[in-house]
């Protein structure tokens, strides 16, 4: 092996890993030691995990399971049907079949006493499945003997109520004869009254028997219904005794009634002692029932002293798997203490170990060469390349660490020299950039001192004058030498306040500002904040910007007033041309020529009832109130709906829908009728406001609509014109108007079709208008039936 092999085996790597096996040997050591006892423990865990502690909890649960099956039997004796008996008895076989997996655990034992143990559990629960057994016949032969003596009650009540029935018209009869006899007895003769007399007493004397023998009825079924709710056989005994001597009673009272009563009676007297006396009779099936009850009884204790003495059973096992696990449980303890000890030992030793290796080889070698490394490592790092270095050497590791120091030292103080020389190269390149701008800049410290700036920053700071500014000026000293200057418009007069103010901008630096100078400049200032808290700050002169934009805002405002006196000019010609042609000849949408189209639309005129009758009879100032507020409601309505108004004459108002625009020919019928719907709801309000003002005139108002072509345009010459629609349909219209009755809106055909399916109409004729080689059918709107209608067009 050659001699650099040598020494990297027996350098820092080779001695640490030598005696880290050292120390690792005696962890190996503590590790098999304690996989051997957690591998004992683990074994004591398991048997009692795995084998004892589920047998105790198995025989626990068994012990519980029979204890309930044993408190849900004595449930089969208050059953009523065997309906639910069988239910009964269905959960309680359910409950001893889950049983059996808890005595499938016999095969697991080994000792005499559980393997003896075990079968007395079994043969217990053996016997108990047999006693409930048992005791589920009992309960069914005791359910057929209810079942028997409620049909044997049923015969006692049937013979009670036959004999009653029988006795009872002997009483009926000698009432009868009593109210006759009181009533014929002061009329009567003395041979009369000596009649009737013995024939009363006759009917007294028969009736007694039949009286006695009602009794003895009734007292017998009593006895007999006690003895059905006789709780032993001795009292049954007890009662059969009179029961038998009111039979007897009633036997030799038979005899002495009539014959017809004799023969009936004695046949409920036989159906009487059949229930007494013999295998049917009531007494005989209440002793049956008491005997099954006794035997249920019985087998209920006999069940609970094998679930008494099955507890005993189980209990043993249970202390015998308890006694396993203790003694499990030392074995454990005592495994564990051994290996805690030997594993002290181990942990003793390693300890000592560590202390020696640490002592005698890590302190007193590595960690002082480390130490120096390290200290020089930290100066370099600090920035010190020329710090003392430890002495290069020893053949190990540290020994290479230091030679490589010294080299890394050697390489960081040539690269420092020429990153220098790279810096002072880019210094010189920024300074140039900076002063070639054409925006001032300028640089301050976080304590607000010039570090750099360029001729521009002070060319628009200090206009016409040649001012030296130092690094290191406060911002103070410059801004308010500008400011005594006269260089900055705002703060002439108020110099201290204008420089607290710009100070405060300056060191929370925000949006850019415009500052005004006294030369007519406007200076955009934008300043933001350094990492380091320092200022940089940029400044453009926009004072070409600001005098483009005074400009600007000059003829914008001119612009505005145009177009103000646009819109009252605007307004004004509204109130003589229909707003909507108005704001389309604003736009340019619509020109002034006269041209016309034909085009489907629809017509609407109304106008006011007998309104010559009221103009006669008036005012003219009045009429012209009236007159203006009325046109006016009306003239708002046409246009909320979108229609569109060629003229008024006096009262009439004509309206077409579908010119200048149109929603389509459906929205525009049934815009025009909602439209005529609201302007009689108006007329309506309008009407009572003109009588509580003393105008007496029932105003009304009559409406046609039409749907059809017509020509639409502008009429009339180059100098004057005014937009409306002509035609045969407008015509129509104006005569369906003229039909209809006061308050009533009539509508054509065409205009029906458009609107049938949203306005209700009831149709009311023809009509005869001239051109029209036909008659128009007319229809009137059920105003009442319209359940609501938009208060807007949309």
């Amino acid at each position: 092996m050659d001699e650099p092999s040598k020494s990297v085996l027996m350098g820092v790597r080779g001695r640490l890993l030598l005696s880290f096996l050292g120390i690792a040997m005696f962890s190996l050591v503590a590790a098999v030691l304690g996989l051997y006892s957690l591998d004992q423990v683990g074994g004591a865990l398991k048997r009692i995990t795995e084998q004892r502690v589920p047998e105790a909890l198995s025989w626990l649960e068994l012990s519980r399971r029979v204890e309930s099956i044993v408190r849900a039997a004595p449930a089969l004796l208050v059953v009523k049907t065997d309906r639910v008996r069988e239910k009964v008895s269905s959960e309680i076989a359910s409950q001893i079949e889950q049983l059996e997996p808890y005595l499938r655990r016999k095969e697991s034992y080994n000792t005499i006493e559980d393997r003896e143990a075990t079968a007395d559990v079994l043969r217990l629960i053996a016997a108990l499945n047999d006693n409930l057994e048992r005791l589920n016949r009992l309960v069914s032969k005791r359910l057929a003997i209810v079942d028997l003596r409620e049909r044997r009650v049923r015969d006692l009540s049937r013979a009670n109520s036959i004999a009653q029935r029988m006795l009872s018209p002997g009483e009926r009869i000698l009432g009868a004869q009593m109210a006759d006899w009181s009533r014929r007895h002061e009329s009567a003769d003395a041979s009369q009254w000596s009649n009737k007399k013995a024939e009363l007493v006759d009917s007294i004397i028969n009736l007694i028997p039949q009286q006695r023998a009602a009794l003895l009825v009734d007292s017998i079924q009593n006895k007999l219904l006690e003895i059905t709710d006789a709780d032993s056989a001795e009292r049954i005994e007890v009662l059969i005794f009179p029961l038998k001597k009111s039979l007897q009673e009633l036997y030799e009272v038979s005899l002495v009634v009539s014959k017809g009563a004799k023969r009936r009676l004695a046949i409920q007297i036989a159906a009487l002692e059949e229930l007494t006396v013999g295998p049917k009779s009531l007494s005989t099936i209440r002793k049956d029932e008491l005997s099954v009850i006794t035997k249920a009884e019985n087998l209920l204790d006999i069940n609970v002293r094998l679930s008494k003495f099955l507890t005993n059973r189980v209990g043993f096992l249970v202390n015998n798997a308890n006694s396993d696990i203790d003694r499990a449980n030392l074995q454990a303890a005592a495994i564990q203490k051994l290996n805690r000890d030997i594993l002290i030992g181990i942990a003793v030793l390693s300890l000592v170990s560590s202390l020696l290796i640490g002592w005698l080889y890590v302190g007193r070698n590595l960690i002082a060469r480390i130490t120096a490394l390290s200290d020089s490592m930290l100066a370099i790092a600090g920035g010190n390349l020329r710090a003392p270095l430890p002495k290069p050497g020893g053949g190990d590791e540290i020994g290479r660490m230091a030679e490589s120091l010294v080299v890394f030292r050697d390489t960081a103080i040539e690269v420092e020299e020429n990153n220098l020389r790279d810096i002072e190269t880019a210094r010189r390149r920024l300074i140039d950039a900076i002063e070639n701008s054409s925006e001032g800049f300028v640089f301050f410290d976080p304590d607000d001192r010039l570090v750099l700036c360029n001729s521009r920053y002070k060319e628009l700071l200090y206009p016409d004058i040649d001012v030296d500014i130092q690094p290191g000026t406060p911002f103070e000293t410059i801004i308010r030498r500008a400011a005594e200057n006269g260089h900055i418009v705002d703060a002439e007069g108020r110099i201290e306040e204008w420089v607290t103010d710009r100070l405060a901008i300056h060191r929370n630096p925000g949006k850019p500002r415009i500052q005004r100078r006294k030369n007519g400049q406007w200076i955009l200032i934008t300043e933001r904040k350094t990492g380091d808290g320092g200022i940089v700050a940029i400044y453009s002169d926009i004072t070409d910007l600001k005098l483009r934009e005074e400009e600007l805002t000059t003829k914008s405002n001119a612009l505005k007033e145009t177009n103000t006196r646009l819109k009252n000019a605007q307004e004004q010609i509204s109130k003589y041309i229909d707003p909507h042609l108005t704001e389309k000849i604003f736009k340019g949408e619509f020109k002034a020529e006269l041209t016309h189209q034909r085009k489907k639309l629809t017509l609407f005129f109304s106008d006011i009832k007998d309104f010559t009758q009221f103009t006669d009879s008036s005012d003219p100032e009045d009429v012209a109130i009236l007159l203006n507020e009325y046109l006016g409601e009306m003239a708002k309505i046409v246009r909320k709906w979108g229609g569109t108004i060629p003229q008024f004459t006096g009262d009439s108002v004509y309206a077409i829908f579908g010119a200048p625009d149109s929603k389509g020919l459906r929205e525009d019928a049934l815009a025009c009728l909602r439209m005529a719907l609201e302007m009689q709801e108006k007329m309506k309000s309008l009407r009572e406001k003109w009588w509580n003002q003393g105008v007496q005139f029932p105003f009304q108002i009559r409406c046609g609509i039409h749907t059809g072509m017509a020509n639409v345009g502008n009429y009339g010459s180059e100098g004057f014109m005014e937009y409306s629609a002509i035609g045969l349909n407008t015509n129509l219209a104006s005569r369906l108007e003229q039909a209809c009755q006061p308050g009533e809106i009539f509508i054509s055909h065409a205009s029906w079709a458009l609107v049938k399916d949203d306005i209700p109409c009831e149709e009311v004729g023809t009509i005869e208008v001239k051109g029209f080689h036909y008659p128009i059918q007319t229809y009137r709107v059920l105003q009442d039936d319209v359940d609501t209608f938009p208060v807007s067009p949309n």
